[in-house]
């Protein structure tokens, strides 16, 4: 039988724009908005405590896909949610994640925390840290988009 140990790793990503909280909290929050960052015009999203989120893409021959649950919203201020990835239908990582919104002159920092549980095989801390990198700087090119800033 092939070893299933886990193991476990958390990393912490800030990023500071120039738009108002309510822009970037949109952005997040509407499903409209959250796919067209993501790159993602198939995000299935219930953003709401005990909603969900589900995406797909693919990456060479592999198919990847999301699956989220959001547990605690404070508008504007935090959202709390658990998401899992896997790859060709096998989970490889399962997360905890917190994203808090502070107001920073002249913005607002966008505090990402992600603990996870990693299931070898897996990219893990690095893959996650990667993916999350390039959607925060995803996300940094749309809010800087002049259509993006009516909420």
């Amino acid at each position: 039988m092939e070893d299933q140990s886990q193991y476990h790793e958390n990393f912490t990503l800030e990023r500071v724009y120039p738009n108002s909280r309510a822009e970037v909290w949109a952005a997040w929050s509407i499903r409209e908005k959250k796919a067209e960052w993501l790159g993602n015009s198939a995000l299935e999203m219930d953003f709401r405590p005990g909603g969900f989120e589900r995406g797909a893409f693919r990456h060479a021959t592999d198919e990847h896909v999301n699956e989220t649950r959001y547990f605690d919203i404070a508008e504007g201020q935090r959202i709390v949610l658990a998401y899992s990835m896997a790859v060709n239908g096998r989970v490889h990582t399962v997360s905890l994640t917190t994203i808090v919104f502070m107001d920073e002159k002249p913005g607002t920092r966008l505090h990402y925390t992600e603990q996870m549980c990693i299931i070898p095989p897996s990219d893990g801390l690095k893959g996650r840290e990667h993916g999350w990198n390039a959607l925060l700087d995803a996300l940094g090119v749309y809010l800087a988009k002049k259509d993006t800033k009516s909420v």
